[in-house]
């Protein structure tokens, strides 16, 4: 039988509410392994689920340094995800006495991965992901080959990804997600040449053989619930058979509740959760108390807010660091002109769309303030690396929105 390494990195104080039951699901796979380069602790042993340890980014960083022959500093997580078609070159040791190497994320819930991943399909393709479009930074998987090794190569802006702090979304198709359902990626315009765009590239050529159909469930467009049963997933209506489930669509829903894990072969899942017996009742007991917990919050962030703003009375705080500098959140980009002393307006170009945004800022300490304008109460965090006076990344709580974005510096 073909043998397959999955490999994820994760670093962070603690696992997500979710990762028992993506653990639980590996279990369930036991003909492939999972390896996973992390700080923490496995909450679980599973036979298959190899868990190495990285101290931090920085470790992490030295050894991509050294395998790729670049100079490597990663300063957020997010930054990984231009990585993932790295890790079979970085991770090449680990990866000896397999025949296909990939990557998976961790909010996901897998189904029988044997069951679409056939000797057949193994046998034909070179590069294998579950979604149509685009590879999937979620799942995907490539031959473990010279080839493949180094297909991130054949993007002329790798090196230049790679080392700059900022997230290009480069394993996917640097954030181009809604034009490429309706235009074929070498008729895009992109900033970067993204690894979709390399994949494509070779597959009109011939010179890769490259597998790209949808066969994982998002919740984009249903909220029909399925059911994983025994390491399978089906649709409750149709029946229809998933490779996996990934919950990047709800995970942050505060609507959206995970039933503690339970060693059990049966639970639903939907984007109203994940429940091993869902009662309606019980939901809508959670649903009250996360909206009491959700005006809590509110409320605490008021009087923050009117505490910055009697302070800003005695001490106003210039912004000057922002002074015309341009950022990223995505494909948008934007750019903070400083009026008078705490006030800015906010410039966002996305689509050939500029979008004006007046905001007054208030400091609350050290590099956290908030952002008011007349519709959105924000957090905002400014983040330096070494002893540079522009901040590297910018990070964005929408209060009301319950919306996190991170904004990155344009070298």
């Amino acid at each position: 039988m073909t043998k397959i390494a999955l490999i994820n990195c994760y670093f962070g104080k603690s696992w997500p509410s979710y990762f028992s039951h993506f653990l639980f699901s590996c279990k369930y796979n036991p003909d492939v392994d999972f390896i996973l380069f992390t700080n923490l602790e496995a909450p679980f042993h599973i036979p298959n689920v190899h868990f190495v340890h990285i101290k931090d980014l920085t470790e992490f960083s030295a050894l991509a340094s050294k395998k790729l022959n670049l100079n490597i500093n990663i300063l957020d997580g997010y930054k990984l995800c231009d990585f993932k078609p790295t890790y079979g070159l970085i991770f090449q040791e680990y990866l000896k006495n397999y025949d296909f190497w990939g990557y998976c994320d961790i909010d996901i819930v897998f189904g029988s991965i044997r069951y679409f991943m056939t000797e057949k399909i193994l046998q034909k393709y070179d590069v294998i992901s579950p979604h149509k479009n685009y590879p999937a930074g979620f799942f995907t998987l490539l031959k473990n080959n010279e080839q493949c090794i180094n297909l991130f190569k054949q993007s002329k802006d790798y090196a230049r990804i790679l080392e700059n702090s900022r997230h290009f979304c480069f394993d996917e198709c640097n954030f181009e997600f809604n034009r490429v359902h309706t235009t074929d990626i070498t008729q895009i315009n992109t900033e970067i040449e993204s690894f979709t765009l390399v994949l494509r590239r070779l597959e009109l050529q011939k010179e890769i053989k490259y597998y790209h159909k949808p066969i994982v469930q998002e919740f984009t467009y249903t909220d029909v619930v399925h059911h994983w049963v025994e390491g399978n997933i089906f649709n409750s209506i149709t029946e229809k058979q998933y490779l996996l489930i990934h919950l990047i669509n709800v995970k942050d829903n505060q609507f959206f509740f995970i039933d503690p894990f339970e060693n059990k072969a049966k639970f639903s899942i939907s984007p109203k959760g994940i429940h091993y017996k869902f009662s309606q009742y019980s939901h809508t007991l959670k649903k009250i108390k996360s909206r009491i917990n959700e005006n809590i919050r509110q409320t605490n962030y008021r009087f923050l807010l009117l505490k910055s703003k009697l302070l800003s009375y005695t001490q106003k705080e210039h912004v000057n660091f922002l002074e015309e500098q341009s950022y990223k959140i995505g494909k948008t980009h934007i750019t903070f002109y400083p009026q008078d002393k705490n006030k800015l307006v906010i410039i966002n170009e996305a689509d050939y769309t500029l979008h004006y945004n007046q905001f007054s800022l208030y400091k609350i300490k050290d590099n956290k303030w908030i952002g008011i304008n007349k519709k959105a109460i924000s957090t905002i965090d400014f983040h330096y690396k070494n002893e540079e006076d522009i901040p590297y990344k910018i990070s964005i709580n929408n209060i009301q929105k319950r919306i996190n974005e991170n904004a990155y510096y344009i070298y």
